[in-house]
């Protein structure tokens, strides 16, 4: 299944689509990683380009099935360890056009385990 919208909505007909393997969030000017999304078990593949995210919660590595996770034009600043480490699943990760420090252990550990664009 896949669903693409101009806004999240409520969080109780989020939840209810816990079959969803693919969600495309872009362009919604969304300063929060959404939480409701970590509990959808069965999603392959997010989009979340063209926001204004600057944290990823520490709930992403609920995430196990996650294999693209895509966070393009965002304010991002660093990438939590945990995103390279503790999601098995994960094959590819774009994240151009965010605010990465370049020298940070996280962003070099990404550049090495993953298929990745990344502009720095």
């Amino acid at each position: 299944a896949v669903v693409s919208t101009q806004s999240t909505g409520d969080e109780r007909t989020m939840l209810k689509l816990r079959e969803l393997t693919d969600l495309q969030l872009g362009y919604n000017l969304l300063r929060n990683f959404p939480d409701v999304v970590t509990r959808m078990e069965k999603l392959e593949e997010l989009s979340l380009i063209h926001n204004q995210i600057s944290l990823l919660p520490d709930e992403v590595v609920q995430m196990r099935s996650l294999e693209k996770l895509h966070l393009d034009n965002n304010v991002l600043t660093e990438l939590p360890e945990y995103v390279t480490l503790q999601l098995p699943q994960l094959r590819a990760l774009t994240l151009e056009n965010n605010k990465l420090k370049p020298n940070t252990r996280s962003t070099q550990q990404t550049r090495s385990k993953f298929y990745y664009k990344i502009g720095l």
